[in-house]
């Protein structure tokens, strides 16, 4: 258990202090489950009546914030400041644990400084593994491929040969990387396979969640830049090209050959279709079906896609319509129109 005063915690989120930086706090609750020895938090407004409540011994606020008889933490940005207080407490440094006599390494694969393979760990012939390297229980790293320094494979992950993988790349539990791209053609009514022969290559810092699939390209490369986060159960097709700090939320997935600009945003079970252009900056609603181009810093919703203040008006017209369908009725009798279908409805 951690120990860390309120005053070390400021100069650790350089926050600005109100209250008495002696006190002591050992871990890090919700507001309303916290402790007079725990640290918390207020991001969102909704829970502003908890500051008065909540036995919290600090709280990481936003200016603006003063509630009397609190120890308060103040920065532009509490949940900024909430994950730099995470690591405060719960990062660790990183140990090597070695190469487990039960993982495989090709003779013929390069491994570098401070390795953590751990059991039933493989790297194939030609692999690089870069320094301070995690590989977790069942992780493959197919032949020629590259996984930069400081990077972590959780279980069973699979990296197929010759794709790279940047440095301090996090990939979760179940996800591969390099699978075949989803490419056929027709042969009368049967599909021939086309050989997919490229590679995939994510750059720095990216973190990918668990049962995800990036698929390598037909040819040249699917690429993922720098600072990406992707969510759980992402599907990445076939020479897709990704900017970089590009947002994928769950169930979301990307057709062949599209391309999304840096810091884009795609939220949960969308689709965006094959051969299309999401400019830098836009954002793609939950449950969008995207089927042309999206310009840069735009945001759409709906299926088909439309501009968001669109999908909302019409999202607030479809509420509206079973009272204006009775309307239209009541004028249409009222001008002798026979309503086809009458007899038949029930109100």
């Amino acid at each position: 258990m951690k120990e860390i005063t309120l005053k070390e915690l400021a100069r650790i989120l350089n926050a600005e202090l109100v209250g008495d930086g002696r006190v002591v706090v050992t871990g890090i609750r919700p507001l309303e489950e916290a402790r007079s020895s725990d640290l918390s938090f207020l991001s969102n407004s909704r829970y502003s009546s908890s500051l008065e409540t909540t036995r919290a011994g600090g709280i990481i606020v936003s200016p603006g914030t003063l509630t009397e008889g609190r120890n308060l933490l103040i920065v532009d940005d509490p949940y900024f400041g909430f994950a730099l207080a995470m690591e405060a407490f719960f990062g660790e440094d990183y140990i090597p644990s070695g190469i487990s006599e039960r993982a495989s390494v090709h003779a013929g694969a390069s491994v570098g400084s401070d390795p953590s393979l751990h059991p039933f760990a493989v790297v194939e012939k030609g692999a690089v593994v870069g320094d301070r390297v995690t590989l977790m229980s069942g992780a493959f790293v197919g032949q020629g491929a590259v996984i930069g320094d400081d990077t972590v494979l959780h279980p069973h992950v699979v990296v197929e040969k010759k794709c790279v993988i940047g440095s301090r790349v996090i990939i979760h539990a179940g996800t591969v990387i390099g699978s075949d791209g989803f490419g056929f053609a027709r042969e009368g009514k049967r599909h021939r396979k086309i050989i997919q022969s490229g590679i995939v290559r994510i750059g720095d810092d990216v973190e990918i969640g668990a049962n995800c699939a990036v698929d390598r390209a037909v040819l040249g490369e699917t690429v993922i830049g720098n600072g990406c986060i992707f969510d759980n159960l992402i599907q990445i097709a076939h020479n897709v090209r990704i900017g970089e700090n590009v947002i994928l939320v769950g169930q979301s997935g990307i057709a062949g050959s599209s391309t999304l600009g840096d810091n884009a945003i795609v939220a949960a079970q969308s689709g965006v279709a094959g051969h299309l252009n999401i400019g830098e900056g836009a954002v793609v609603a939950s449950k969008t079906a995207v089927y042309k181009d999206v310009l840069p810093g735009t945001r759409v919703a709906g299926i088909p896609a439309v501009g968001l203040g669109e999908w909302k008006r019409s999202a607030a017209m479809i509420k509206k319509l079973g009272s204006m369908r009775k309307r239209i009725r009541v004028l249409e009798r009222r001008v002798g129109h026979n309503v086809e279908g009458e007899a038949e409805e029930t109100e």
